[in-house]
């Protein structure tokens, strides 16, 4: 278990705006709910059986290409900046990168790749539902709390987080029939799985006392952001990970929802940090054209890496695709654990 000095794998404890009131319009709908009042009446519209369709792939290869993989590279927007300004190691930086290609590389060698990728997986659940307790703790600063809150916010967050990640590997075990695809998906024990939801369960009330706490101690000026941001936390991703009658579209929904919130929180650090430095073009567009410029920019690099370098190395190196973009996102997952850390600042 990391420290709790944490945030989008560990955000800075202070707002990202200077007024204390209701977040803006942008927030809401880009970073708290992650843009699901958009996507997800599009994905229930698709339904079950259509998303499992093998000729459906194309949504899938389409939501990487337009969503899933800009969120990805926009981390190396945030990473160049903290390295410029001395914060973070240079070496986070493409040598770290290299030396995970080279560890995929020797896994796929001796025959442990499909091992390989599901440690990946595994972390990346891990990151999905941290993510979402940075924000928490980034918004959870618009009412007054003290030790005691953050204390009891950490325990909120963190309880459910076993039962949630155990149960997405026995869903995709039950959804997949126990077969292996790209990794290994696990059968677990109902009686294990009951003690984890209990776990769960202490956790949400902890959760819940913490809000209440929170509201008397602010009265009239107790905002619901934090309580709002618990709930789409545990419900986004317990619909994404646990439901399998919706397996199909619960996933689809919460990659959507991961990777718009983490593209909106690194525009919305960035174009501050820009205008507060007073350069880039960016901040002199409005907000919601800058970030449409910035998701297009990060789309256009990253779709570039992917179909068009990528797979022309599997010209000489069959697995480079795999190994390539599989080390894109476990360099993604690394990289966060270090550039949101409070001693690197907003």
């Amino acid at each position: 278990m990391q420290s709790r000095t944490l945030s989008v794998d560990n955000i800075p404890s202070t707002s990202i705006h200077s007024r204390r009131i209701t977040p803006p319009l942008f927030d809401w709908f880009f970073i708290i709910t992650g843009g699901l009042l958009f996507a997800l009446p599009f994905v229930l519209m698709m339904g079950e059986q259509r998303l499992a369709r093998g000729d459906i792939i194309r949504w899938y290869f389409w939501m990487n290409a337009l969503i899933s993989s800009p969120h990805v590279y926009a981390t190396y927007v945030r990473l160049q900046r903290k390295i410029n300004e001395e914060k973070v190691s240079v070496h986070l930086g493409f040598p770290a990168y290299f030396l995970i290609v080279g560890l995929l590389y020797g896994a796929s060698h001796f025959h442990y790749l499909i091992e390989a990728m599901t440690i990946i997986n595994v972390w990346q659940s891990f990151h999905y539902l941290r993510q979402t307790y940075g924000v928490g703790c980034l918004y959870g600063h618009y009412n007054k709390i003290d030790n005691t809150m953050i204390n009891l916010r950490y325990w909120a967050y963190h309880l459910p987080m076993p039962a949630l990640m155990f149960g997405r590997w026995d869903t995709i075990y039950e959804a997949w029939g126990g077969k292996t695809y790209s990794f290994k998906p696990v059968h677990f024990n109902e009686h294990f799985m009951l003690v984890m939801w209990g776990i769960a369960a202490v956790g949400i009330l902890i959760g819940l006392y913490g809000e209440y706490r929170n509201f008397r101690r602010n009265d009239s000026a107790y905002n619901p952001v934090t309580l709002i941001n618990y709930l789409v936390f545990f419900g986004i991703h317990a619909y994404g990970f646990v439901v399998l009658s919706h397996f199909q579209r619960g996933f689809f929904s919460v990659t959507i929802f991961h990777a718009v919130q983490y593209l909106a929180l690194v525009w919305i650090l960035e174009r501050k940090t820009a205008i507060e430095k007073g350069g880039s073009w960016y901040p002199k567009l409005p907000n919601i054209l800058g970030f449409a410029a910035f998701w297009s920019i990060l789309f256009i690099l990253g779709y570039g890496y992917e179909q068009k370098v990528t797979v022309a190395l599997n010209n000489y190196w069959i697995e480079a695709s795999t190994i390539l973009l599989a080390s894109v996102s476990a360099h993604h997952y690394f990289v966060d654990a270090f550039i949101w850390r409070k001693k690197t600042g907003p």
